[in-house]
This record gives structure tokens, C-alpha cells and sequence, in this order.
């Protein structure tokens, strides 16, 4: 019967006894045919037959573009297209790699020399880098087995902790101790060990090796930890973890909270209960040796590169430089000419650009309107312009931080998901099950090295991202005051167990809350209705206000709205956004990566109007209105606006749009409820104007009564200073003599030294 691999007809006539690698059923000359037949052969569909071989021609690029060709190269290999080649070849790889990898790596040196037509002495060794590998080698971190040992697998998660890079032994040289001797000897890594010989061949003794460290090589190595995705956790499960050894040009791939794809062999290591005992635990420690990391881009945003946030490199639209075939692929290029023509469309009537009322419509399109809220989350997910942050210029932000409050079932925590869907990076987390410690990072004790280390909280991991937190109202008190340090400097400062540092915190945070009673009470400010510390508060460049307001046509399309969402029939057309998923998260993606808008001088003389018109808008010198870190919130939102529709310039109508989104949410938040003017001082000391007048007005009439009673009787009670208070007050004590403000007022007037509480009764002075 014929093989279902036409390959394995080819070689089996060549196959002879003995030529089958030890403790499997590879034979060797097989693979390597295979593996030449593959480099030299493989073509893409639709590839023009006059094109060389997809290998070959990045065989010429890498060799091309390395310099120093004695340092090498690393290949990288897709799965993939091993499997639709030849599926012994994929089966061979996937389940000896351990044999396989390092006959791929020899070979492929092989053809680059024979390719190039150079010295052999002239090229350094070439490392294949297998990706991509077939959906059923996709493996669940709760679904490996035994089975899977010494496999080649992939596996995706998070990465929540990267150790220090520590030196891996590649060889070992080893000197007699004897004085007449001396003699040295190199051993090489053999199956992850090195052996120490045990005679000498010069004088023939016996264990008089001592090892020379300065004469061994290393190589980096770096242990990572993955966490499983929240989407692979199963309902009241906790999430589980797998340790990954990565080596060389790996290390230093990742940072903590990114979501990467692990290509790798899964191995098991014997542990000893006690150190120093031959007796080895019958539980082995599992781990994998990456091979390949790739991180894992569907449904989520490309965060910045390292060299742009460091403002060393900065590409413009203009220079087109992501249309570069050298850099980018024909299918990415022709994604980021879509992108660009979907940012250009127009209407015909009016001219204006129509990419902005589009994105709206594709954020969150079940969540019904809501349409300043969903352009409010855009600006956060485009984010500002990232400055460059010398030493002695002081450091603006571009993150934008958003709070989400107001009445229950307005779908504050739909928005919130569909946010953290397309973040860069990012942690979902509630304020009820979130410590300080969870939020800033955590010390353990390495099961290694046995050194105290620090593992990464949600502020960490959502570095260059965004970080949720639900139930905002429900935070411990400990826990939210971590937040003033990150929400403004971006920093997290630890000083715990002898570890004193600054984390990097540079997220943006996105917040919702229900108000005090789960019902928004428009007669008081929203400090009053959201039990929350009024310096923080100023923290957020967006504060948005979500009631459930009550109207009649309102409700119908509403519930129409929902109907549609559910009904089987063809009488409503369901939700559906004008952008479809994959292209909405690729254009956030463009726009993050290449756009980087400034300010024009029309822009920078437009700012300066609006927040001196913004700080006269209390008709009163003693009404705060605004403040700067208002006028860098314009900044950012401007800036995010112009990133939306790909200009590289900000406008003064960009300057019109932040200064109008910001009167719809923060602003809207703002207004006193007893004056009906703008008074920002509710949200930094918590009291509004209206209220701050009533209780001047109290104290100073409380003054006046204790002054005339004090000529009367040295003693008073507090029931008889109220009831005087409320017979001049007449028919004004309903609204000065409120709530606890006489309290307050009276707490004034003693610290002011004019009585002294005794019990119930004040002495005056």
C-alpha cells in the first residue's frame, strides 16, 4: 500500500538498517533530502514561477543584511509550510525536535555555503527558528500531558514575570590540579549536561579536575512565566502557569504583561526533595525551551516600539515609509493603502472627512448611542503624541484616563470590555478583588536562585496599555491611594523587603462607578454622589456622567434597539458597524505606530484662548474653572482627535472638538447644583462655591449670636445656639441650616478660640 506522503516512496528504497537516529524512527539521510527539497523548493500560491524559492530569497536578505557574517544567522521557519510541503518532514520536526532541530540548523549552513559560494571559515552558524506550527500543536497550558514531553509545541499567554538574565554553561575547560601536570581539557554541552572528566590523560590520575570559569563560554538565558489568557480560563477556575527558558537573541523579547505565542520543546527535569541527595522526587518539573517568540497580534493593538518611546525615532506619514517594500510585506502594504484610503474618504456634499463618525459607529455598536462616551474611549485608545522626556524637561503624558460613573444598566461595563479588547496591553480587574499589592507588585522567592524578587502587579503589566477597574466606588482606601502616583507621574514606588525601586506604570486608567446609593442624585455634586478622594478625581481628563434618564422616545428605540439584538426576524436589522473588527483594530494599530501629530502655531494660540476663556467661565474670581493640568488634558484630546483621521498637524477645529468633548463629560460633572456654574474646586477640595458662601454666611451669623450671648451667660448649649440661630435665619433655615453644615460651621468657630466644647454646652470666651 502506498504511502499517503509521496516523499516517503521516494526514500524508502534508500533506507538502510543502522541508519536510523538512536531511540527513534528518523532516518537522517531522509530528513536532510527532505529539508534541501523544502529551502530550495517551497513557493507560495500564486507565486510567479520566474520568482527564486520564498527561502532562498530570505536565505539572500538575512546573509544580505548581517554584517558580520561570522556571527550567524536566525532562519525563521513557519510550521505550516513544513506541513503543506511534506507532512513526514512536520511529523519528524513535531516529534523528535530535539534530533531534528539541530539537523535543520547544520543543513541550513550547508546551503548557504554551497548558495553564497563562500569559505566555509566565512559564515557562522545558522539557528532555525520554527513558528507558526498547525492548530492541533496549538496546546491549552491545562491540557498538556505526559505525552507531550520532548514535543515540539505552541502555547499562548501572558507574560507576568522575566528574571534576570543569568549565564548558561555551553563548555566547560577543566585543569589537572597536579603541579607537574596541568593539563586542560574542554568539555562540550552534551544533553543539557556537562561532564567532568575523571582521568587524566596526560598523568593518568584519577578526579584531579578542577574547573577554569574564566576559560568556559556562556550564553544568556532568561526564565520567563506565562499565565493563561482570561479567555482560556475556565468558569471557577484559577488561571494556570508554565515556566519558559529562553536563550540568546530571545532574551529580552518581552516585557511583563505582553501576550505572546511560545513555540518551543516541552521537557521534564527530576528534582531532589533535599539538596545534596541522590534521590530524586518522583515529580518531575515541567518547563519549555523557546525556540521562537511571537507575539500574539489578533484583536488587540500594536503597542509603540521601545525606540519610539524613547522619541529617538519618530516616522511621519509623509515619508511613507510603511509602504517601503524592503520592510514590510505586499500583503501589509496593501493593508496600510486601505487604511490610508479609508482615512480619506469624504462626503461628497460637504467635504469633510467621514473616518471619525465611522470609528464611532464600530465602537461598541450594540451599546445603544452613547456616541460622546464611545468618542471619549477613542481618544484614550489612540492615545497623545509621546514627548520626548530629557532630564531637564518636565514630562507630559500622553495616556488619557477616563471615569465612567453615573446609574446602574447604561452599560458602563460593556464599554469598558470592548475597550480593553483592542488595548495594547492591558488588565481587567474590579476594585473589591484588587490590593495594593495586586496593583503595584508582589515579592516571592525564586524557586532557583532563592533571591527575593518582585513580580508585576496590574499597573505594571498594563505599562504602555490600558488598565481597567471596575467597581471603583467598591476599592479599598489603601489600594486607591497607589493610584495619585501612577495616574501622574507614572510611576510605581516600592520599598519592600530590602528592594527599593521605581516600576514603570505608564497606562492609562479606565474606570467606571456607581454612585453612593446605586442612584445618581442630581441635586448634589458628583463628589457627593461618588464616595470618592477629591484629588484623585482631578487625575481623570475625562470624568463622564451616565444617567438613566427617563423619556418616552428614548426608551422605545431603546428597547427596539435590544429587540433587534435578539430577535430572529428580518423586520430590524441587527447592530453593525461601518468598519468591520479585524480592519477597526488594524487602523488603531496604523494610527498608533506611525502618526504622531503637533501642535501648529494656529493650534498652540487656539489652546491658549479656550483655557483663558475656560478659566473666566465661574463669573466669579473665587470659582476655580480650570486648571493646567486642563490645558494639558486639551493637549492630549486634541492630539488623539488628529491621530483618528491620519494628519500629522493639530488643528485649531481638533482644539474645538477636545474643548467640546471636555464640556460634555468633565465639565458636565462639574456644574454646582445649587449655582449652576462650573466650579472645578468640587472636584479638588470637594466643596462647590454655593455651598462654600452658605457657610461663610452661617459662620459669620454664628459669630454675631455668640458674641450677644456672651454678654448674657458664659455657658450655652448647642441646641439653644441652634434654636436662636433658626428663629433670625426665619424662613432661610431650610436652606443655610442643612444637613451638617451647622455642625461644621460651629467646628469653625471653635477653632477660631470664640468657645470651648464642654459635653453639650460651649463656654464662651
Amino acid at each position: 500500500m502506498a504511502s499517503a506522503d509521496p516523499d516517503l516512496d521516494d526514500d524508502a528504497a534508500n533506507v538502510e538498517e543502522g541508519s536510523f537516529l538512536y531511540g527513534t524512527d528518523i532516518n537522517e539521510s531522509q530528513v536532510v533530502r527532505l529539508f534541501h527539497k523544502f529551502v530550495k523548493g517551497f513557493r507560495v500560491q500564486d507565486t510567479p514561477a520566474d520568482e527564486p524559492p520564498l527561502y532562498i530569497q530570505q536565505l539572500d536578505r538575512q546573509w544580505e543584511e548581517q554584517l558580520q557574517k561570522e556571527k550567524g544567522i536566525k532562519f525563521a521557519i513557519s510550521g505550516s509550510h513544513i506541513a503543506e510541503f511534506s507532512t513526514t518532514l512536520y511529523d519528524h520536526l513535531v516529534g523528535f525536535p530535539t534530533e531534528v532541530i539541530p539537523i535543520f540548523d547544520r543543513e541550513l549552513w550547508n546551503v548557504s555555503v554551497r548558495h553564497l559560494a563562500v569559505e566555509p571559515e566565512e559564515l557562522g552558524s545558522c539557528q532555525v527558528k520554527v513558528h507558526a506550527l498547525l492548530e492541533n500543536n496549538l496546546k491549552i497550558m491545562r491540557e498538556l500531558n505526559p505525552c507531550d514531553i520532548e514535543r515540539l509545541i505552541s502555547i499562548k499567554g501572558i507574560v507576568i514575570r522575566c528574571s534576570d538574565i543569568v549565564p548558561d554553561m555551553m563548555s566547560g575547560t577543566f585543569r589537572c590540579t597536579n603541579e607537574d601536570c596541568k593539563f586542560e581539557t574542554t568539555a562540550q554541552l552534551n544533553h543539557w549536561t556537562i561532564e567532568e572528566p575523571t582521568r587524566c590523560e596526560s598523568c593518568n590520575r584519577m578526579h584531579s579536575f578542577e574547573i577554569v570559569h574564566n576559560e568556559c563560554t556562556f550564553a544568556d538565558r532568561q526564565m520567563l512565566k506565562l499565565q493563561e489568557t482570561p479567555e482560556h480560563i475556565p468558569e471557577g477556575e484559577t488561571p494556570q502557569n508554565v515556566v519558559i527558558y529562553a536563550f540568546d537573541d530571545l532574551v529580552d523579547t518581552v516585557r511583563p504583561g505582553d501576550r505572546v505565542e511560545i513555540t518551543g520543546i516541552f521537557r521534564a527535569a527530576a528534582t531532589r526533595p533535599i539538596a545534596g541527595w541522590r534521590q530524586l522526587s518522583s515529580v518531575y518539573r515541567t518547563y519549555i525551551d523557546a525556540i521562537a517568540i511571537a507575539a500574539e497580534q489578533k484583536g488587540r493593538v500594536d503597542a509603540p516600539r521601545e525606540e519610539e518611546i524613547a522619541g529617538a525615532v519618530k516616522p511621519k506619514l509623509s515619508e511613507e515609509r510603511d509602504l517601503d517594500p524592503e520592510h514590510f510585506q505586499e500583503a501589509d502594504i496593501e493593508s496600510h493603502k486601505a487604511i490610508r484610503a479609508l482615512a480619506a474618504e469624504t462626503d461628497p456634499e460637504t467635504g469633510e472627512r467621514l473616518i471619525r463618525s465611522k470609528l464611532v459607529g464600530s465602537f461598541a455598536p450594540s451599546i445603544f448611542e452613547e456616541d460622546e462616551v464611545k468618542r471619549g474611549l477613542l481618544c484614550q485608545l489612540f492615545g497623545g503624541t509621546l514627548k520626548n522626556s530629557d532630564n531637564n524637561q518636565r514630562r507630559c503624558r500622553p495616556e488619557i484616563n477616563t471615569l465612567l460613573c453615573g446609574d446602574p444598566s447604561t452599560a458602563k461595563s460593556q464599554l469598558m470590555q470592548f475597550a480593553y479588547k483592542l488595548a495594547p496591553r492591558g488588565v481587567y480587574t474590579s476594585g473589591k478583588g484588587s490590593s495594593a499589592v495586586g496593583l503595584t507588585a508582589t515579592i516571592s522567592r525564586d524557586p532557583v536562585t532563592k533571591d527575593l524578587v518582585l513580580e508585576s502587579g496590574a499597573l505594571v503589566l498594563s505599562d504602555r496599555g490600558v488598565c481597567c477597574i471596575d467597581e471603583f466606588d467598591k476599592m479599598e482606601d489603601s489600594a486607591r491611594a497607589i493610584l495619585h502616583e501612577a495616574m501622574e507621574s507614572q510611576t510605581v514606588s516600592i520599598a519592600k523587603g530590602g528592594i527599593v525601586c521605581s516600576l514603570n506604570a505608564r497606562c492609562a486608567i479606565l474606570a467606571s462607578a456607581n454612585p453612593v446609593g446605586s442612584a445618581y442624585d442630581p441635586r448634589k455634586s458628583v463628589v457627593d454622589n461618588i464616595n470618592l478622594p477629591k484629588n484623585l478625581m482631578t487625575r481623570f481628563d475625562f470624568i463622564w456622567l451616565m444617567l438613566d434618564k427617563r423619556n418616552r422616545d428614548t426608551d422605545r428605540r431603546l428597547a427596539e434597539h435590544l429587540i433587534s439584538m435578539y430577535s430572529v426576524g428580518d423586520k430590524k436589522e441587527k447592530p453593525k458597524g461601518a468598519i468591520n473588527a479585524e480592519m477597526f483594530r488594524k487602523y488603531i494599530s496604523f494610527a498608533r505606530r506611525w502618526c504622531h501629530p503637533e501642535l501648529t502655531d494656529d493650534a498652540a494660540a487656539a489652546l491658549v484662548k479656550q483655557y483663558t476663556d475656560l478659566r473666566n467661565m465661574g463669573g466669579s474670581r473665587e470659582v476655580i474653572t480650570a486648571t493646567p493640568r486642563i490645558l494639558e488634558s486639551l493637549i492630549r484630546i486634541a492630539e488623539s482627535v488628529t491621530k483618528m483621521e491620519l494628519r500629522e498637524e493639530v488643528t485649531t477645529a481638533d482644539v474645538e472638538e477636545a474643548v467640546r468633548l471636555l464640556k460634555a463629560a468633565t465639565y458636565a460633572s462639574a456644574i454646582d447644583p445649587e449655582t449652576g456654574l462650573i466650579d472645578m474646586e468640587q472636584l479638588i477640595a470637594g466643596v462647590g462655591a454655593g455651598r462654600r458662601k452658605r457657610a461663610k454666611e452661617l459662620e459669620s451669623m454664628l459669630q454675631e449670636v455668640i458674641a450677644e450671648q456672651g454678654g448674657k451667660s458664659a455657658m450655652i448649649t448647642t441646641d439653644q445656639v441652634r434654636a436662636i440661630m433658626n428663629e433670625k435665619l426665619g424662613e432661610r433655615k431650610d436652606q443655610l441650616m442643612r444637613g451638617d453644615e451647622f455642625d461644621q460651621a460651629l467646628r469653625q468657630v471653635e477653632s477660631d478660640g470664640l468657645v470651648l466644647r464642654r459635653g453639650k454646652q460651649l463656654e464662651v470666651r
